[in-house]
């Protein structure tokens, strides 16, 4: 029993971690979520990974610079371009 709680600590955290990264990062959840389960380092990957397109909830694009900033932030943490109030949801 506490082998099978090691096995699914070992792999299981970080592949649940992985599939919810990939998500907000608007990847395939499936792959990266067995990618992060066998080998742990590409959560790393996708941590430091912005998405190239705005995805909504999760990024946006700043219309001064073109970055991508969380979509929780009122101004582009690059450019300091502020967020009127009608884009943010």
């Amino acid at each position: 029993m506490s082998e099978m709680i090691f096995l699914l600590l070992l792999f299981g955290l970080p592949a649940a971690v992985g599939f919810k990264l990939a998500i907000s990062r608007g990847k395939n959840p499936l792959l990266w979520g067995l990618l992060s389960g066998i080998f742990p380092f590409f959560l790393l990957v996708l941590h430091f990974h912005r998405p190239n397109k705005e995805i909504r909830g999760h990024f946006r694009k700043c219309g001064q610079c073109g970055r991508m900033f969380p979509w929780k932030d009122a101004a582009c943490k690059y450019c300091g371009t502020s967020v009127s109030d009608s884009e943010i949801v």
